[in-house]
C-alpha cells in the first residue's frame, strides 16, 4: 500500500506542477482582465481533466488491492494510456517551448554583442515570438502523442523474431543444431481478449519449427481467470522435444490482498494447472532430463527469484538437484537479477533464460545501439550476456503490463540455436 500512495502522490504532483506551468505560461501575455476562474479558458477548465484521472488512479489502486476480478487491470491500464497521451505532450510542450525561448534569447544577446551578424533581415514575413515558441512546442509535443498512439495500435503486437547462435563445446552431439524458442512475460490479463493477435505469434513460432520451447513466466497479471480461454491459442505451439515454463513474480497473486490465505493459495495453484492447459511443463525448483540417443542435457527451471521488492521463491540448489552429472545444463530464471547474484558465481549452467524486465515497453534500437530507461533499473535488461562460458538471454515479452502500449521495444520472440563447437555467440 505504501508503494500505491507514493504513485498516487507523485501523479498528483506531477499533475499539479505541469497544468500550473502551462497555464501561466499560455495566459503570460494574455490581457491583465483575463479571469483564471472564468470557463472554458480559466484554471477550472485545466484541473478538471487531471482530476478526473487523479480520482480514477485512486480508485483502481484501491481496487486492486483487494479485488478478484482480472478486468480491473484492463481498465487501469487504459486509464494510464489515456493519462499519458494528455500529460506527455502537455510536458514536452513546455519543455520545448522554455528551451527554445532560452535559445533565442542567448541569440539575441550575441546579436547584440556583435558576435552574430543578422542575417535575412525583411526577406522573409516575421511571425510573433509567442506563436513561434508555441508552434514549436506543438511539433515537439506531438512526437510522444503520435508514438503513443504508433505503440498502442501496432506496436503492442508488432512481434520481433531475434535470432542468437551459440557454440558450447560441452553440448552434447546428439544436441547440435537444437533449435530453443524463448516467449516471456505473457500477461494475459492485460491482453483481455485479443486471440486473434496472439495467435498470429503462435504461427510465427511454429514457422521455426523449435525443438523446444520455453516460457520464461508472468502468464498472468495477478489472478487465475486471466488464464481462461487462451487454452484455444497456446495449445496449438509445437517443439519436437518439448515445452517447458517456470513462473514469474506476478504469478503468486502478491499484488492483491485475499480474504483468507487459502484463496490466495488456490488462486495459485489454478495458475499452475493453467501451465499444463496451456501445453507447458511447469518446472517449480525442479528440473528435467532431455535424451536423444543416450546424451543428455538438463533444463532446470527455478521459482521467481529477485531482489526486494521482488519475491525470492527461488530455490536452485533444490532445483538443481541430480545435475551434476550431465554435460550441459539450461536454466529458466525469470528475474535476470539472479544471474549476477547466485547463477553464475554458484552454479554451473551454461545458458540462462530470463524475462521480467519488458524493455519498459519503451527505448531506440538501432543497430548495435541500444537504450531504455529499463538499463537504469536492472543491470541485464534485455538480449544477450556473458561472461566467460556461460550466457544469459533476457527476453522482452510478448506482452505488456500497465501500459497498453510497446513504442520502440516490440514483443519479443527469441530463437537461440545451440551448435557444439568453441565457445561463441553471434546473430543469425
Amino acid at each position: 500500500m505504501k508503494y500505491s500512495l507514493g504513485a498516487f502522490v507523485g501523479f498528483v504532483i506531477f499533475t499539479i506542477i505541469i497544468d500550473f506551468l502551462l497555464h501561466r505560461l499560455i495566459h503570460s501575455d494574455d490581457d491583465k482582465r483575463y479571469n483564471h476562474f472564468s470557463f472554458p479558458f480559466g484554471t477550472f477548465w485545466f484541473y478538471s481533466i487531471p482530476t478526473f484521472f487523479i480520482l480514477s488512479f485512486s480508485t483502481i489502486f484501491a481496487i486492486i488491492k483487494t479485488t478478484n476480478q482480472a478486468f480491473t487491470y484492463v481498465v487501469f491500464q487504459w486509464l494510464l494510456v489515456s493519462y499519458l497521451a494528455i500529460y506527455l505532450p502537455k510536458f514536452f510542450y513546455y519543455l520545448a517551448y522554455k528551451l527554445t525561448h532560452k535559445a533565442i534569447k542567448v541569440k539575441r544577446k550575441f546579436e547584440s554583442n556583435g558576435k552574430i551578424k543578422k542575417m535575412n533581415e525583411g526577406r522573409y514575413p516575421s511571425i510573433s515570438r509567442k506563436k513561434f515558441l508555441s508552434q514549436v512546442g506543438i511539433v515537439v509535443a506531438s512526437a510522444p502523442f503520435i508514438s503513443l498512439l504508433f505503440g498502442v495500435i501496432k506496436g503492442r503486437f508488432a512481434f520481433s523474431k531475434r535470432y542468437s547462435k551459440l557454440s558450447f563445446p560441452n553440448l552434447p552431439e546428439a544436441f547440435d543444431g537444437i533449435k530453443i524458442v524463448q516467449i516471456s512475460d505473457l500477461h494475459l490479463g492485460s491482453l483481455n481478449s485479443n486471440y486473434k493477435e496472439m495467435e498470429e505469434a503462435v504461427r510465427l513460432i511454429n514457422d521455426e519449427h523449435p525443438d523446444l520451447i520455453c516460457f520464461t513466466g508472468d502468464l498472468v497479471n495477478n489472478f487465475y481467470e486471466e488464464t481462461i480461454g487462451w487454452e484455444k491459442v497456446f495449445s496449438k505451439l509445437k517443439a519436437s522435444i518439448g515445452k517447458f515454463s517456470i513462473l514469474g513474480n506476478h504469478d503468486y497473486g502478491d499484488y492483491s490482498k485475499w480474504p483468507t490465505p487459502q484463496d490466495k493459495d488456490d488462486n495459485l495453484n489454478k495458475i499452475k494447472a493453467a501451465h499444463g492447459r496451456l501445453g507447458f511443463k511447469l518446472l517449480n525448483n525442479q528440473n528435467q532430463t532431455l535424451e536423444i540417443n543416450g546424451d543428455k542435457i538438463a533444463v532446470t527451471g527455478v521459482e521467481n527469484w529477485g531482489h526486494p521488492p521482488f519475491p525470492q521463491y527461488g530455490d536452485l540448489k533444490e532445483a538443481s538437484k541430480g545435475t551434476d552429472d550431465i554435460p550441459f545444463k539450461l536454466l529458466l530464471s525469470h528475474d535476470p537479477d539472479h544471474w549476477d547474484a547466485e547463477v553464475k558465481t554458484d552454479y554451473n549452467y551454461d545458458l540462462t533464460l530470463s524475462g521480467h524486465t519488458h524493455g519498459m515497453q519503451f527505448g531506440i534500437e538501432f543497430r548495435n545501439f541500444q537504450w531504455s530507461p529499463a538499463k537504469y533499473k536492472f543491470r541485464r535488461w534485455a538480449g544477450l550476456y556473458n561472461e566467460g562460458n556461460k550466457y544469459l538471454y533476457v527476453n522482452r515479452g510478448l506482452g505488456y503490463l500497465g501500459m497498453p502500449a510497446r513504442v520502440g521495444m516490440p514483443p519479443e520472440i527469441t530463437i537461440i540455436e545451440l551448435t557444439r563447437g568453441p565457445i561463441s555467440s553471434e546473430p543469425m
